[in-house]
């Protein structure tokens, strides 16, 4: 990717697979739940080597999801991208951070909560 092109992160958001129109991450006794990531990014059309993780803190790594090549269509559309986590994930009740990264550039951040299934805020 040359330095001056840039993607757009314009949406993204986790949430339970059995509740993909919800919004956060579940966890039962400390381990995940399979659950999605969602992002909508606008940019140049291309391929893209992305990825994301989850974080607690700016700079603590809680998961890393394995780096893959993306295809974005261009500026004149958004390209939604979804993956589902279906591997076990120790992470406990909270809020963290979903980063994503693009071509080794941090590309975007957005908050997203953990909670314990079946409680109020699962």
């Amino acid at each position: 990717m040359p330095q001056e092109y840039y993607l757009d992160l314009i949406k993204a958001r986790a949430a339970a697979l059995d509740r993909p129109f919800s919004e956060g991450i579940d966890v039962t006794n400390g381990v995940t739940k399979p659950f999605i990531v969602e992002r909508v990014w606008s940019g140049p059309a291309g391929n893209y080597q992305e990825q994301w993780s989850i974080r607690s803190g700016k700079r603590n790594v809680v998961y890393s999801y394995p780096g893959q090549l993306i295809f974005v269509r261009g500026m004149q559309s958004a390209t939604t991208l979804i993956d589902e986590v279906n591997v076990p994930v120790r992470l406990a009740p909270g809020s963290y951070q979903l980063v994503f990264v693009v071509e080794g550039r941090f590309m975007g951040s957005v908050d997203i909560e953990v909670a314990e299934a079946g409680s109020a805020a699962a």
